[in-house]
């Protein structure tokens, strides 16, 4: 049974019983006490006095007796209203119930109704959410099939872009070292070319130094010789080449003619081999220019 209708049913019941109480209790509700009585008047006369002969207005004893009949039409009057009044309602609560009844034969074929309208919207329900549930497994599956997709799609961006970035670190890489491959052979001509410029300098003024080296011990070995050399006037305005071979220490391991006057030559040899050793250098440059020395010798008068 439905919630309404339970409610309704009850109402209808209180409603009646109610009614029903009312008319039993005006039922035997007691009337008002009409005329007055011996205990009456007595109750309320004044206190106790001394008993005196009164005489009493028949005329306002009749008014008396009248207003108390008046009293009891108008009791009655008012009961008889009452008792319509009564009767009007509990013929409106009779037509109340019948109405109730019809309303809740109404309530119970709407109940019916309601019921066969809810089994089948609860049969449509079921059958909706059956294909609700087959609905959302299918996209279910279809949405997890989706985000493997996008995870291998995710998987294979990230494969590529690490890839990418594996290519672009070992493009940089090898930019990189072929980068510092020419610096380094940049640096390295540079250094080269800074150590020959150096070499060369160091090499030039060796040279020169040898050079004046060379020429210093030439003059020296010119001069020890010229001492030792024996002159006359046959060797005026004649000259001779002689080679002088020397060991380390300046000792003349030998001396020959390479070409000029005989005279002057024999004067030569004699003079270089009086003086038996010469003045060499100890660098190894200079003395390598010296071992093997042509010397043109000029008699000097």
């Amino acid at each position: 049974m439905q919630p309404e209708f339970k409610a309704a049913l009850i109402k209808s019941l209180v409603l009646h019983v109610g009614f029903i109480l009312v008319l039993v209790a005006s039922n035997f509700a007691p009337g008002p006490n009409l005329e007055p009585t011996p205990m009456t008047m007595t109750a309320s006369s004044e206190p106790s006095a001394p008993i005196e002969a009164v005489a009493i207005d028949q005329a306002q004893f009749d008014q008396r007796v009248q207003q108390i009949r008046e009293q009891r039409e108008e009791t009655q009057r008012a009961e008889q209203q009452r008792i319509a009044e009564l009767e009007r309602r509990a013929q409106a609560a009779e037509r109340s119930r019948a109405e109730e009844e019809q309303r809740i034969r109404r309530l119970e074929q709407q109940r019916q109704q309601q019921d066969e309208a809810a089994k089948q919207a609860a049969a449509a329900a079921a059958e909706s959410r059956r294909q609700q549930q087959q609905e959302a497994e299918r996209a279910r599956a279809a949405q997890q099939e989706r985000e493997r997709a996008e995870a291998e799609a995710q998987a294979a961006a990230e494969r590529r872009r690490q890839e990418q970035e594996a290519a672009e670190r070992a493009e940089a890489q090898r930019q990189q070292r072929e980068r510092e491959a020419r610096e380094r052979a940049q640096q390295e001509r540079e250094l080269q070319e800074r150590l020959e410029r150096e070499a060369q300098s160091r090499r030039a003024a060796r040279q020169q130094q040898t050079v004046t080296e060379v020429q210093r011990y030439t003059a020296m070995i010119r001069d020890r010789i010229q001492q030792n050399l024996r002159v006359d006037e046959r060797m005026r305005g004649r000259s001779c080449v002689v080679n002088i071979r020397l060991a380390n220490s300046g000792f003349v391991t030998n001396v020959s003619v390479v070409s000029g006057d005989q005279v002057v030559c024999d004067a030569a040899i004699r003079a270089v081999e009086r003086a038996g050793t010469l003045p060499v250098s100890q660098d190894p440059d200079v003395f390598e220019q010296l071992r093997n020395i042509n010397l043109t010798v000029v008699p000097e008068f």
